[in-house]
Formats: structure tokens, sequence, C-alpha cells
């Protein structure tokens, strides 16, 4: 089939020369040459239409394979529907699960919530700044009318006591570099003094134990998670946290892991 167009071709041409030399005696000699040429050129026009005619076969075959492909049954994945979680005034909340389940996210979430059923929020997050000024600056943060008699009572609470007490400078002493001068667990728990100062009716606490051992996270925890503990009893507490102690107190509980 592939040499059936040459054939033809040939032909035609052939044709083409027996006619010219049959009028050679009766027409000008550039009319014989246009006869000669005249197949060819006609020809090569549709030399390549068997070839396209069979690319077109094939790529209709693999379009449809493709169609098959990209336009699958409809799948259902029948997922339990979730329980919702109603917070009340004085209600405190642990929100539990592995990295990446959306403990952030979730919080995030209830902070730029416009249900103000529990009263304003505030969000303190894991990664919350620390300034290059005094400490008593890094808390007044917060709430700007703090005494200095509530800020130390919350850096006793928050277990910052003996560290406030060693410092040069009690409250007036400069963290320079802000983060860079104190270790990681007393940057947390300036984060948590931070929070608690704060009198916001509902607190958000993104991971406030991290990077502290387990027991002061164990009572931590504990006490954030006990009307009446760090956080006076009518204040709403929601606590996202890796881990939550087998003791720790009895309190409503999500865990997004078990819910994915």
């Amino acid at each position: 089939a592939a040499a059936a167009p040459t054939a033809a071709m040939g032909v035609s041409v052939l044709g083409a020369a027996v006619a010219g030399i049959a009028l050679a005696g009766s027409v000008a000699p550039t009319t014989v040459a246009i006869l000669m040429l005249l197949p060819l050129s006609a020809f090569e026009a549709t030399t390549a239409l068997p070839a396209a005619a069979v690319a077109l076969s094939r790529a209709r075959i693999a379009a449809r394979r493709l169609a098959d492909l990209v336009s699958p049954e409809p799948l259902t994945r029948q997922r339990p529907a979730a329980k919702p979680v109603a917070l009340h005034p004085g209600d405190r909340l642990a929100v539990t699960g592995p990295s990446g389940s959306g403990k952030t996210t979730l919080l995030m979430a209830m902070a730029r919530s416009d249900d103000q059923t529990c009263g304003a929020r505030a969000f303190f997050a894991e990664d919350a700044h620390l300034f290059s000024t005094t400490v008593r600056d890094n808390l007044l943060v917060a709430r700007g009318d703090a005494t200095d008699d509530e800020l130390r009572a919350a850096l006793h609470r928050v277990g910052l006591g003996d560290w406030l007490d060693g410092l040069p400078e009690g409250l007036s002493t400069v963290l320079t570099g802000g983060a860079a001068a104190v270790s990681a667990g007393q940057r947390r728990r300036l984060l948590l003094a931070r929070a608690l100062v704060s009198t916001f009716p509902v607190v958000l606490l993104d991971e406030p134990t991290e990077h502290l051992d387990a027991g002061d996270a164990g009572r931590l925890l504990s006490e954030l998670l006990t009307p009446g503990g760090l956080f006076p009893a009518d204040r709403t507490v929601v606590v996202a946290t890796h881990h939550l102690p087998d003791d720790a107190a009895a309190c409503l509980r999500l865990n997004l892991a078990a819910s994915r």
C-alpha cells in the first residue's frame, strides 16, 4: 500500500512522456516540458495523505485510551462525619496530633472566626517573636497597662522566677538579640508568660510546652488544662500539643490524627 502512490506517479510520468513524444512535432518544447512535470507536481500534494490517514487512525485509538485513563468512573470515599466541638466560657480543650496534622491551622482558623460565643480571642503562636528589648517590654506586648507585680507573678507561675531573680536588672534587663538571649525552653516560658499577662477571654496556645523536659511539660499542661490553674476559671483555653500526658487534667480533647 505504501508503494502505490510511487507506482501511480511513475505510471503518470511515463504516460506524460509518451504523450509528449507524440505531440513533439505540433507543440512548443516548453509545453512538452510542462507536460512532463505536471504529474510530479500533482502527486506532491497527495503523497503524504496515506501516512496522515494512518497517523490519524492511531491517534484516535490513543485518544480513546487516554480518555479512559483521565475520566475514570467516579470514586466515592465514605468518611465518618466529624463530631462538632462546642466551646463555652471556661472550657479547656486539648488539640493533639502529630506534626502536619493541622493543629496550628485549626488554631489560626479559630482565631479568625467571627463567632463571638466565647468572646474575643488571642492566638499565641509557637514561633511568636521575642524582641531585642527589656523583659518588661516583651511581656507588655500582650497588655500595655500591666504592672511590674503582674509581670513578675506571670514569670514565677511559668517557672521563670529563679531566672528573673538572677537577671542583673530584673524586668529592665535587655534581651540582646531577642530569642538569641535565652534558651529554647526559656523562650517558650516567656511566650507563655506573655499569654498569662493578656486578658482575652479565649486564649489559643500553639505548642506552649515544646522544648521543655517531660516533667515540666506535663506539669504545665496539667495547669493549663485545669480551670483556675494557670488561667482563671472563666477564661477559655485551647492548647495544641504533640503529646498529652496520661495524667493530664480532665478536659475536652480533639485528636486530629484520628479524624484524618
